[in-house]
């Protein structure tokens, strides 16, 4: 197995009308083409939340910066590819995740 991380390129709202960073986590076999997961998650955000999303690729470093602020702060929640891969998407207000 093999994990992606992917940042969204534009902030989205969350409920409170907070400007949030979109993190995707991605666990698939590590046979699977970078692009292939990419394109895959950005079509399974879009019909998540409604609205088309530029996903760039990101490292685990990157990634990290957001994921390990305060915790409490983030939305989070999961799907499934079609491939029936795990999908966590992380949604984090970004003044706390620039901290």
């Amino acid at each position: 197995m093999v994990v992606f991380y992917f940042l969204a390129e534009e902030p989205l709202r969350n409920g409170q009308w907070q400007d949030c960073c979109l993190i995707v986590e991605v666990h698939v076999p590590d046979w699977i083409q970078n692009d292939l997961v990419r394109l895959a998650s950005q079509e399974a955000i879009d019909q998540a939340f409604g609205c088309r999303l530029a996903l760039w690729p990101a490292d685990e470093d990157e990634a990290s910066q957001y994921l390990q602020s305060d915790a409490d702060a983030a939305l989070r929640g999961s799907l499934k590819l079609g491939t029936g891969d795990p999908l966590f998407w992380h949604l984090l207000p970004l003044d706390i995740g620039r901290q």
